[in-house]
């Protein structure tokens, strides 16, 4: 009876694994990663380490994240090479706007968290090319993807409320 109970552990424990590693996208047929979206993620945490506070905006240009980071009630610019991710640069861009205070003190999902969520979304992958805070009363992070998708993810609860070309 033993061994029966240790040969179903182990086919689950197998199972779980199998669908686990069918979740993962997989290079996709141009030869691009499909997971692209999970190195803008690395920047951003990487720029919000740096900088000490909360990233709410990121620019991707030439391999660059331009990521704007909420610190002590300043905005703070941190530019992030991608292939690192590489902290290359940081300057402090004046106070930050009250608006984006306002729609960052009531989110409860991180602009990271908005990107995943958009990417599951958007098919499960891609290009992110830019991503802001919409701010006012439906506060969304606003991904934007190098197809042209745009995807809207509540700040407030991580759903998803609007995607379009």
């Amino acid at each position: 009876m033993a061994s029966l109970r240790a040969l179903t552990g182990g086919l689950s424990t197998l199972g779980l694994s199998l669908a686990l590693t069918a979740c993962v996208p997989s290079v996709g047929a141009g030869g691009s990663d499909d997971r692209a979206y999970e190195t803008v993620i690395a920047a951003v945490i990487r720029a919000e380490s740096d900088a000490g506070g909360r990233a709410f905006d990121v620019e991707i240009e030439d391999g660059t994240a331009q990521v704007h980071v909420a610190v002590d009630g300043r905005d703070t610019e941190v530019d992030v090479e991608l292939a690192g991710p590489t902290v290359t640069e940081r300057h402090d861009d004046g106070d930050l706007d009250a608006d984006d205070r306002t729609a960052l003190d009531a989110a409860s999902t991180t602009l990271a968290d908005g990107i995943r969520i958009a990417a599951a979304a958007h098919g499960g992958g891609g290009d992110v090319s830019e991503v802001d805070l919409a701010r006012g009363d439906d506060a969304a992070w606003r991904v934007e993807f190098t197809d042209g998708t745009t995807i809207a993810v509540a700040v407030s609860d991580g759903t998803v409320v609007r995607a379009g070309g």
